[in-house]
């Protein structure tokens, strides 16, 4: 529900056989399941789909993270944390870690870690520098004898953007390269991996997800290898069984956590590749570097040059480096471009065509749905937000600007219609006499005041019988305790009026309220106007930040969005709280039900359903008691939103319905969407919020905050400036976006769950404390209960005629004035017949 709902009952959850606590004939409440049966059903089939998963899992996973190709092993090699780090010989682009063979006959040889095969002899001067090292880290791939190759590798990508431009710059140039993908943007851009692969390009592995091998473990460093070669054999239909480690830096033998991670990609059978030269691009693209990208040293040598096409906001100085410097001053060099496969003998032997297997194509698609969709899901879910806070935002502000431009003129001299004022009260000794105080200081003609006592346990009677003393126009009922419900229904059948007003015990309305309630039904000429919406302010707005939240949360919802909705006709609640509702349309809706907790709502929609127009009137104020602490607004909120989701599934058949208009094609739908979106999405998007901020910053939830926070800004502005409340209302707005999330969150996840356990979720009173800001009247203290109520309205009138009759409009008072002097005499409110409206008494006089 929004914040013009005005009760502060708490909670109270219920056993799903207990029998309600209501009266014979209630209707069976929406979602209830006594049986448990639903619940039981749900956490079985939850049981089977997650054993199902597990099962799955437990059998695909070792299929899937095993290396496609032969040539890995079983056994892990690693050298202890604590061990020296070995030396490093040779030269070239590739790296291997070699067991060392110390032999007086054979010399120093290399040996495979895994298998103890002979790999290579070193040289007199390796041998030096290797000296009793056990370990040792070689360089090599260059063929002996070669000069002047240089191979452009790139990392990182493929880049929508920037991809594409260097392999134009590459096809024009004649210039083959070598790309470095990740699994993650391989399987969200295919048709750039095809593209490279059909212009004659080297496709290398740089791990799924770009993560440090140094510190991930062998598994992880195996799922991210494994699964990576797999999505690109079913993209490509060839074998790259060779790897450049992410954060992999020149010659990186520097760690013994660096030596393990080389001895990984060989124990899974990849060649682990590196290069001789690093232009540092990367820094040149973000700014972190001034000036030029440099060239590397063209001296003839051999040369495999690390680039980036993708990994950065921007890799535009990338693309003009390669095109305009070094393509160009390679060529005047006499190098001759080549991919790495090209210049090296064993990445020949480790790609070239393959079959694609059913697990090859699995991988590609659990790595497209596990990377590229979440992102995708996350972009649709911030346009949705986008949409929700500025387009919705912007489109209610203008909708219920354009309505008060267009407000209505209403006739002074309207016909009076009998009204009977309907409050339904339970345990409200405290509040109750004061209610009926202002309500007989309306300066609308009531036929009736009718209080149906729903069972109090306390003086509530007692105080409606001390103030019928006072009016003859209040009448007490009294029923056993069958719920609120039953209690108007109680008072609807007993009342006489035509227009039924309805407010809650607590309620305050100011002396003008009804008057402004019934004055719509005088226009309806049709007579089709079933029921007009009042506006519920926050009496106790100033006790503390909780309140103060609430009210602001009043203040835009029923200023700017409910008067939106009232604009397009398209009300999905009146509140009861302060309500003018035509008895006939009540009654052919079928009155109010028990089958929902949001007994207004649920009627709301009843009567649209039936084809009666809703309305609101902006200048009928009632003041209500917010909750003034946590649990008391989680009790409050958790009865709102679940009696909501109970309307909504109980009046589903107004949902997407061209004849039910503007309601139902957008208001409904919305209110729908809005409310469940949390409940499917909220893991998810925490989960890629944590990743944003691991990989971003804490700017980037900032950058949203501040854009959400503005948007609601505007909005309350409007509301303020609509409802002439005070501007400091505009200081919560921050505040307002902290709770307001995390609350609606833990609200529909809260309310979801109760549907689906189907229990009966019950009322149980909460105290009231009688409290009304002084700040409603800057002049008047607080008020104790029983008070006289200072309202903030015009400050007096006189209204009826021959009698002199005068209503002090600030301090809610009824008077005479001597017809000879002109003083006034304050009286209590007396009982004299109104010769306009027939059998109608009261003491307020006619409207105003």
């Amino acid at each position: 529900m929004d914040g013009r709902r005005n009760d502060t009952s708490a909670v109270r959850l219920e056993s799903p056989t207990a029998a309600a606590p209501t009266g014979a004939g209630e209707p069976t409440s929406v979602f209830l399941d006594p049986s448990g049966r639903r619940w039981r059903t749900l956490l079985a089939l939850g049981l089977i789909s997650i054993t199902a998963l597990v099962t799955v899992t437990t059998w695909a996973a070792p299929r899937l993270l095993d290396p496609p190709e032969p040539g890995h092993h079983r056994t892990a090699v690693e050298l202890p944390l604590g061990a020296p780090v070995p030396p490093t010989v040779g030269e070239g682009p590739l790296e291997r870690v070699l067991h060392v063979e110390q032999s007086l006959q054979r010399g120093a040889r290399g040996l495979d870690p895994f298998t103890g095969r002979p790999v290579t002899v070193f040289s007199e001067e390796e041998a030096a520098d290797i000296g009793t090292s056990e370990w040792v880290l070689q360089r090599y791939g260059y063929p002996g004898g070669s000069t002047h190759l240089i191979s452009l590798t790139f990392d990182d990508g493929p880049d929508p953007v920037f991809t594409p431009q260097l392999l134009d710059v590459l096809s024009r140039e004649k210039v083959p390269a070598t790309f470095f993908v990740t699994g993650q943007r391989a399987v969200a851009a295919p048709d750039i991996i095809r593209r490279e692969i059909r212009e004659g390009h080297a496709i290398g592995n740089h791990s799924l997800t770009h993560p440090d091998f140094n510190s991930t473990g062998p598994l992880m460093t195996q799922a991210q290898l494994v699964l990576t070669d797999r999505l690109l054999r079913d993209v490509t239909g060839q074998r790259s069984a060779y790897t450049r480690m992410p954060f992999g830096g020149f010659g990186d033998g520097s760690t013994i956590a660096s030596i393990n991670a080389i001895l990984r990609l060989q124990q899974f059978g990849y060649v682990s590749a590196s290069y001789d030269s690093d232009t540092l691009d990367w820094s040149y693209d973000s700014g972190e570097s001034a000036g030029s990208i440099p060239l590397p040293q063209l001296d003839g040598r051999n040369l495999t040059v690390l680039l980036h096409d993708a990994g950065g906001d921007s890799r535009q100085k990338t693309v003009d480096y390669v095109q305009n410097v070094l393509i160009p001053a390679a060529k005047a060099r006499g190098y001759t471009f080549v991919t790495m496969p090209q210049a090296q003998a064993e990445l020949q032997a480790a790609t070239g065509p393959v079959t694609v297997t059913g697990w090859d194509t699995a991988t590609r698609q659990l790595a497209t749905v596990a990377l590229t969709w979440p992102q995708n899901l996350l972009s649709s879910l911030f346009a949705f937000a986008v949409m929700a806070v500025i387009g919705v935002g912007g489109l209610t502000v203008t909708l219920a600007l354009a309505r008060r431009l267009r407000r209505r003129r209403f006739p002074e001299d309207a016909p009076v219609l009998p009204v009977t004022v309907l409050i339904a009260a339970y345990n409200e000794e405290k509040v109750i006499a004061r209610t009926l105080r202002a309500l007989r200081h309306q300066t609308y003609p009531l036929l009736e005041i009718v209080v149906v006592d729903d069972g109090s346990t306390d003086a509530t009677s007692d105080e409606v019988l001390l103030a019928t003393a006072e009016d003859p126009r209040i009448r007490l009922l009294r029923q056993r305790n069958q719920g609120k419900w039953a209690a108007l229904n109680h008072g609807l059948s007993a009342a006489r009026g035509e227009i039924v007003v309805t407010l809650d015990a607590d309620t305050i309305f100011a002396p003008q309220t009804v008057h402004r309630l019934v004055r719509q039904f005088t226009l309806d000429g049709a007579e089709r106007l079933g029921a007009v919406a009042g506006v519920v302010r926050v009496a106790n707005r100033n006790h503390n930040l909780l309140t103060r939240w609430q009210a602001l949360e009043y203040l835009t919802q029923i200023g700017v969005e409910r008067a939106a909705y009232a604009r397009l006709g398209a009300i999905p609640v009146v509140p009861g709280a302060c309500a003018a509702w035509r008895r006939r349309a009540v009654l052919e809706a079928g009155g109010y039900s028990g089958a929902t907790l949001a007994e207004d709502c649920d009627l709301t929609l009843a009567l649209q359903t039936a084809h009666w127009r809703i309305s609101q009137d902006d200048e009928a104020i009632a003041l209500t008691e917010a909750p003034q602490d946590v649990k008391s607004l989680l009790a409050q909120r958790v009865r709102w939103t679940f009696g909501t989701l109970q309307s909504l599934s109980k009046h589903r058949e107004l949902l997407l319905r061209r004849k039910r208009g503007w309601l139902g094609l957008v208001v409904l739908p919305y209110t729908l969407l809005a409310a469940l979106t949390p409940v499917l999405f909220t893991p998810f998007v925490v989960v890629m919020a944590v990743q944003t901020v691991r990989d971003q910053g804490w700017w980037v939830l900032g950058v949203y905050f501040a854009l959400f926070t503005a948007v609601h800004l505007v909005v309350a502005a409007v509301a303020v400036a609509l409802m002439r409340e005070p501007v400091d209302h505009l200081l919560l707005v921050p505040l307002y976006r902290l709770v307001y999330e995390p609350l609606r969150i833990y609200l529909m996840y809260t309310s979801v769950y109760l549907a689906l356990r189907g229990v009966r979720l019950g009322w149980n009173k909460l105290r009231r404390t009688g409290r009304v800001d002084a700040a409603l009247d800057p002049s008047a203290p607080v008020p104790a209960p029983g008070a006289e109520i200072p309202v903030r309205e015009p400050v007096s009138g006189t209204v009826g005629a021959g009698t002199g009759r005068i209503i002090d409009l600030d301090r809610l008072t009824v008077g005479e004035r001597d017809p000879a002097t002109g003083a006034v005499v304050h009286g209590g409110g007396g009982t004299q017949p109104d010769p306009r409206v027939g059998s109608i008494t009261g003491g307020s006089g006619g409207p105003s």
